[in-house]
């Protein structure tokens, strides 16, 4: 449980990061990149509302869609404060 949402965290570190410091083309080869190196350990979500249509699915189950989407929003708001400096 810890390694994919550890993958979690750093494939939405890098997306949120492509489009805040580099811009929307950024953005999109961040979050393919992402994806083809993570998206086999956690499924590549990196999104809260792509976790939560999974969970809503049955795909995953709630113990670990709660970790990824806790994964997901600590990223976020590190390259939020990164951002910010």
């Amino acid at each position: 449980m810890f390694l994919p949402a550890v993958v979690e965290f750093l494939g939405t570190a890098l997306l949120i990061g492509g489009g805040a410091f580099g811009g929307g083309l950024f953005a999109v080869a961040a979050l393919a990149i992402a994806i083809s190196l993570g998206g086999r350990i956690s499924g590549g979500h990196f999104n809260p509302a792509v976790t939560f249509f999974n969970f809503m699915k049955g795909d995953i189950t709630q113990t670990k869609a709660l970790y990824y989407i806790g994964a997901q929003y600590c990223a976020s708001l590190l390259i939020f404060f990164l951002h910010a400096l």
